[in-house]
């Protein structure tokens, strides 16, 4: 079986460094931990040479005196000392569980894009929600439910061939590494487990408010290049139509942004009383 190199973006990581390192340092098929520090300055660098000094598969990465260039960069800093075909990219605040990488490389293959995992998603108060990935590839694309960056297992030589993470992005950037990806080839594999925790901080980048607007201009340019791919290779039929409408208008109402005119009205309105239909069932049969 395969290996798989974990690469670990950190800035300012210190509290939730450890947790991280601790889920995967003892995997049996990971062949090395790339700790990439983004000019952290409170304490996290220090921190992982520390651990590199406790375990042999630990190599610590800095950009050029040690300056900071996003998370993005530091991924793609990673990839590029990486000696292992997949790649298992792990943000700093999350964590692996026992398995995930194993059962993972069962799924992989030389031809497989990259294996999408499922997450369970973990915040401040205590709550968990489990999110399962959807088993279609463009519809996952199109609602942002295709998997996440650490529940997912990536094929190195696809990422290279598309010429890694783009790193002037601060959002929307493992769905436009996706979306790249797919467009040379769409074979991907699904993990129906969820053996990977995303931990939520209210200060974390993608949910800040200063950066609501970008955040919109990514996530809208993503999906008319996705559904412009889809039209070209004559895929956009009523059931990509029907989750572009929605998923799009889905997102615009929730962002306070006018609609756009592709949008048809008509299958955004259906995707709202589905939505609304699975909410109540929910209500009715949870504990």
């Amino acid at each position: 079986m395969s290996s798989v190199s974990v690469i670990i973006p950190v800035y300012n990581s210190q509290i939730t460094l450890e947790r991280a390192v601790a889920s995967v340092i003892h995997e049996p098929l990971v062949s090395e931990v790339l700790i990439v520090d983004d000019g952290s300055t409170d304490g996290s660098l220090e921190l992982a040479l520390g651990f590199a000094e406790r375990f042999s598969l630990i190599r610590v990465l800095q950009h050029p005196k040690g300056s900071n260039k996003g998370a993005c960069a530091s991924r793609n800093l990673g990839i590029a000392h990486a000696q292992s075909d997949w790649i298992q990219f792990l943000d700093a605040d999350d964590e692996l569980l026992p398995g995930k990488i194993a059962g993972q490389l069962e799924l992989a293959r030389s031809e497989v894009a990259f294996v999408v995992g499922n997450s369970i998603h973990v915040f401040s108060d205590g709550r968990r929600h489990y999110r399962k990935s959807d088993r279609d590839l463009w519809k996952g694309l199109i609602r942002s439910n295709l998997g996440t960056t650490s529940s997912t297992l990536w094929n190195r030589k696809m990422i290279v061939e598309v010429g890694g993470w783009d790193q002037q992005l601060q959002s929307s950037q493992e769905y436009d590494l996706m979306f790249r990806i797919v467009q040379k080839n769409p074979k991907v594999a699904f993990d129906t487990t969820s053996k990977t925790n995303i931990h939520y901080r209210e200060q974390s980048i993608s949910h800040h408010p200063q950066q609501k607007e970008k955040r919109t201009q990514n996530w809208l340019s993503l999906r008319e290049r996705i559904k412009n791919h889809l039209l070209e290779s004559k895929q956009f039929g009523l059931k990509y139509q029907y989750a572009w409408s929605g998923a799009v208008g889905q997102f615009c109402s929730t962002q306070g942004t006018v609609l756009p005119s592709q949008i048809n009205k008509f299958l955004f309105r259906a995707y709202e009383l589905e939505l609304s239909l699975k909410k109540r069932i929910y209500q009715l049969i949870k504990p």
